[in-house]
């Protein structure tokens, strides 16, 4: 039997989606693997499940040492333990970032809410605007691009970022993890939405309203926004339009 969702959604969480053997953000195309088969009595248990790439899935089943003698297969010991390595890997990285955050100045601004819109001159506080609080904290971080773009970073932040695409509304996102979070910046025009992830596997969605720039006859570095949190740990923003 697969395993069930609860034993799924620990997995992925405590993984954050990057294969335990290649270590490569997969998104949605990552398997729950029993480290021990079911066929050899291997459990449906949390302990006994290693998230994997197709590619390395694959790998994983095809060098059975049963099937192909003489090849190294994988062992269930091994596998445990370079899937214990990683989700340490990730843990730590977590704390790093619990740890940047804690050191974050208090000064700069916040909303701590879990929806609602929000009002910044991005030119102040190294372009930095927290929302959210806790598990469902996000340091977002911004600078100028014109009247109508706004650069968003995830340096120095707890964040990895996604940008949809701009016929894309919130009613239309329902798996947020199978976005592209690969780059360190984008640059949301007026009207998209912009998808972060933080370091506790928590989503948020920003839609930029407004925006003004010094640089483009304002007076000032000014941004509008709209912004929802998914604080359960779930992807699926279709509720939240």
């Amino acid at each position: 039997m697969p395993f069930n969702d609860q034993v799924r959604l620990e997995a992925l969480v405590a993984c954050h989606r990057h294969c335990c053997l290649c270590h490569e953000r997969k998104h949605t195309r990552i398997a729950c693997h029993h480290i021990i088969q079911e066929a050899d009595g291997g459990p449906d248990t949390l302990d006994n499940c290693i998230p994997l790439c197709p590619d390395c899935h694959a790998e994983v089943k095809a060098f059975d040492i049963r099937h192909h003698p003489g090849m190294t297969s994988y062992s269930a010991k091994e596998l445990l333990r370079r899937r214990d390595d990683w989700y340490a890997i990730v843990e730590r990285r977590c704390q790093e970032s619990v740890a940047a955050m804690q050191r974050t100045p208090s000064s700069i601004p916040r909303s701590s809410a879990l929806q609602g819109e929000i009002a910044f001159d991005y030119s102040n506080h190294d372009g930095k605007y927290i929302i959210g609080e806790g598990n469902s904290e996000f340091l977002t971080r911004w600078s100028r691009g014109s009247k109508r773009t706004i650069h968003a970073y995830t340096d120095n932040t707890n964040l990895s970022i996604a940008l949809c695409a701009p016929t894309v509304g919130l009613n239309h996102i329902r798996d947020s993890s199978a976005l592209d979070f690969s780059s360190r910046t984008r640059s949301p025009s007026l009207g998209e939405i912009l998808i972060l992830e933080n370091h506790k596997g928590r989503y948020a969605a920003v839609k930029i309203l407004e925006l003004k720039s010094r640089n483009h006859g304002d007076e000032m570095d000014w941004a509008r926004m709209a912004y929802w949190i998914l604080d359960d740990g779930t992807t699926d923003f279709t509720t939240k339009g």
